[in-house]
């Protein structure tokens, strides 16, 4: 009986739970089994993202760690300031403390005590002179202080205090139903910056504005060619190029690797290609899935029109696709029809207007947290996907006899 992982004071019916992302990135600086053991202790947490009573158990539970490995997990936690111990005994109860209140965290730099002596007065409301004011402006350098333009001084702001919290799914450490919990799976990689890549994941992820991660961070490319045309529209097809693309950015950087070998610069590699491992280990996992999606275009300022799952599953996204395409194909001419089909194309018939559309595919992260956001996309979702249903249905239901047309691929005209 593992009786720390039926923790009473854990928050378990939201469905979600929450670590702070700068906390977060530093805790993978402990390596792969002290960052399984910091998310499972904060899976645990209350409703204040803070108190846990979940411990060893619970890490060797969730995570296949030995109970050994995860005793080391949590005692690295402790040595450096990440988790205080509050009650200890057969039931310890831990406090995953605040990002500034761990040692080092503070942005910054130490003063000496002269300079923290001329910071007190500064605190007082006197004013600086002499001598003092090159310890003030040395105070000032390294975030202490703000020096004015008349020369005088003021104490800066505290850095910011509140968390900047990354909203994940208890599923990511409990697992769902009979599955293998994920943060097991990645700690399997032994590569804690895979682990680190899917948590922040979570905080690049906005469902209703961006369908999943944001295309400011990675996304897959789409070929475009017109297909036909019938009354006020244009039937697109699409077709997958077969690679992603990365945006370097506050998220994606800290995977960036430009000493590369002899091997990797041979085979064309570049500085993304660690990105592009850990993130395919994600999707091998199955813990990211790629939708395609049409957009107004390939503008980051463009809006959705709609997912288009590729698939043949009974899903909306699926269905969209689905019924997307059976239009296009009812509005096209047999040798239009024949065309599109010898050269694989998905289909989609879009307004004359919307001339810049674009397939676009999402990097999308499986499990998702139990919020309102979230709850809202899919209300979204639902209530947009079938109002396109209904649309492509009137399309296939209603369609004329165009008259043959000439398609484009690739220069050549067919």
């Amino acid at each position: 009986m593992l009786r720390d992982v039926n923790n009473s004071g854990a928050d378990t019916a939201r469905g979600f739970f929450a670590v702070d992302r700068r906390t977060w990135s530093r805790a993978c600086g402990l390596g792969i089994n002290g960052a399984v053991s910091y998310l499972v202790l904060g899976r645990g947490t209350a409703a204040d993202n803070r108190t846990t009573a979940w411990s060893v158990q619970a890490i060797e539970k969730y995570t296949g760690l030995s109970r050994g490995k995860a005793s080391a997990g949590v005692k690295i936690l402790q040595e450096h300031g990440f988790v205080r111990l509050l009650r200890g005994g057969t039931k310890p109860k831990y406090e995953l403390l605040p990002y500034l209140e761990i040692p080092g965290m503070d942005p910054r730099q130490p003063l000496n005590f002269s300079e923290d002596r001329v910071v007190g007065l500064i605190q007082g409301g006197k004013e600086v002179r002499g001598s003092d004011r090159a310890y003030a402006r040395r105070a000032a350098q390294k975030g202490w202080l703000v020096e004015s333009g008349s020369g005088s001084f003021t104490v800066a702001p505290e850095p910011a205090p509140e968390p900047d919290w990354i909203w994940l799914p208890n599923e990511l450490v409990t697992g769902a139903a009979n599955e293998a919990p994920p943060v097991e799976l990645v700690r399997q990689t032994q590569d804690v910056m895979t682990l680190r890549m899917l948590v922040d994941f979570y905080h690049a992820q906005n469902l209703r504005e961006d369908g999943g991660i944001g295309r400011g961070f990675t996304y897959q490319k789409y070929e475009r060619f017109e297909v036909g045309r019938q009354a006020q529209y244009v039937v697109w097809g699409f077709l997958a190029q077969g690679s992603t693309t990365l945006v370097w950015n506050d998220v994606t950087t800290c995977h960036r690797r430009d000493a590369l070998t002899d091997e990797e610069k041979a085979a064309g590699q570049n500085a993304g290609i660690d990105f592009f491992r850990r993130q395919n280990q994600l999707v091998g996992l199955g813990l990211i899935e790629w939708v395609p999606h049409l957009f107004e275009s390939d503008e980051l300022s463009a809006e959705i029109i709609h997912p288009a799952g590729l698939m043949r599953s009974a899903s909306l996204e699926d269905r969209l696709g689905r019924a997307a395409h059976d239009a296009g194909q009812a509005m096209l001419t047999n040798r239009q029809r024949e065309w599109a089909e010898e050269n694989g194309l998905w289909l989609a018939p879009v307004p004359r207007h919307v001339a810049n559309v674009q397939m676009i595919g999402v990097a999308r992260l499986r499990y998702r947290p139990h919020t309102r956001m979230t709850a809202a996309w899919r209300v979204d979702l639902n209530a947009k996907g079938e109002r396109f249903i209904a649309q492509y249905m009137a399309l296939l239901l209603g369609k004329k006899a165009p008259g043959d047309q000439t398609c484009k691929i690739k220069g050549v005209s067919r």
